[in-house]
């Protein structure tokens, strides 16, 4: 398994282009970047596709050959005008980068690992159920050209434009759900389904991401939390909005998946069993997301044999931008050496104010 490292980097530059240069910038001559995800504000779906294509080209500019995966999140970032996490690789890794158009191929001893860029529709204008079959067709092609089977994903990140909003009692989310259940119900699930996120974005449509991986030497876990329900096994009444479906589908994630020794740790939220708790306080709210994510990654919940673990990066979505000076004093008074960053983003439930992703290396 690939031993992938992030950075976070910040840029306040007036301009979007000058956002950019700020950030790349500096990177460049580096020939092990993988992937850099970047979060900012366009105003509406023009500009973030206009912003998109600015990013791939000035990227293409600036690294040539070697220029990694782009995404682009439509949140803005609450500490700066711009953030960015790239991701990269040790320059001593022993992996053959095999480069393609909208995703790459990390062959190694072993397994083979795939990484997508942010996987986004033709247009935005379709709906989200018509924009997330197109955007599921895409991964499909992708991962049946390179004989990767649906259940070699293992993280996936899903945004989600107004996330929920209500339209005619279709429940954005809920669609997305749909389709992303169809998908899945092509393959077997028996080693459990990926780490995910499904967090709102302010324009953009429908975008994911993807990591995946095969091979004889590749081990995977799916990690459950004691203090939830898996959000799978969610009972209809927690799930919102008409379906075409005879039920409306579940999310279909894990809590967390352990490659190698990365714990991948899903978007998390104040969820006990199947229901949101500390209600109209994020404070609160992030304080019980990180003690139930500190229970998820606690040893004796790893299906593998470690003596602890680290985190390795925290990503903090807050829903209202007022709550964001009260949360982020929490974290950084009680994680101060953890990378992290702070996006505004809708969370997948009205009354969820904030949730946190991440990552963490386990002890082995």
């Amino acid at each position: 398994m690939t031993n992938k490292k992030q950075e976070i980097f910040f840029a306040s530059a007036d301009t979007f282009e000058g956002m950019c240069r700020e950030l790349l910038q500096p990177l460049a001559g580096k020939n092990n970047l993988l992937k850099i995800t970047v979060f900012n504000a366009p105003a509406d779906n023009k500009e973030y596709y206009a912003n998109l294509c600015f990013l791939k080209k000035f990227a293409a500019q600036q690294f040539g050959k070697c220029a990694p995966l782009i995404a682009y999140v439509a949140q803005p970032c609450l500490t700066a005008s711009m953030a960015a996490e790239v991701t990269y690789l040790p320059k001593d890794e022993n992996i053959r980068h095999e480069r393609h158009d909208g995703y790459t191929l990390l062959h190694g001893n072993g397994f083979c690992e795939l990484v997508t860029e942010g996987i986004t529709p033709q247009s935005p204008d379709g709906s989200i159920k018509e924009q997330s079959a197109e955007i599921f067709a895409q991964l499909g092609n992708i991962l049946a050209k390179n004989s990767f089977n649906i259940n070699d994903i293992y993280r996936q990140w899903n945004y989600i434009e107004q996330i929920t909003l209500m339209r005619e009692g279709r429940q954005n989310y809920q669609e997305f759900n749909d389709a992303r259940s169809r998908f899945y119900n092509r393959a077997e699930w028996s080693n459990g389904y990926p780490a995910a996120t499904g967090i709102g974005t302010s324009c953009g449509g429908v975008m994911i991401e993807v990591y995946a991986i095969k091979g004889e030497k590749v081990v995977s876990h799916a990690i459950d939390n004691p203090l939830q329900i898996s959000a799978h096994n969610y009972s209809q009444k927690v799930l919102t909005g008409k379906s075409d479906e005879p039920l409306r589908t579940t999310p279909k994630f894990e809590r967390a998946r352990i490659v190698g020794d990365t714990i991948y740790i899903s978007g998390t939220a104040a969820i006990k069993g199947e229901d949101s708790i500390s209600l109209d306080n994020a404070t609160e709210q992030a304080v019980e997301t990180m003690h139930i994510i500190k229970q998820l990654v606690a040893s004796e919940n790893i299906p593998v044999a470690t003596i602890g673990s680290t985190y390795t990066l925290l990503r903090t979505y807050i829903k209202n931008s007022k709550d964001a000076p009260e949360v982020i004093r929490f974290m950084e008074e009680n994680y101060p050496d953890v990378p992290k960053h702070y996006i505004e983003a809708d969370v997948c439930r009205p009354e969820l104010l904030v949730e946190i992703e991440g990552t963490a290396i386990a002890q082995l």
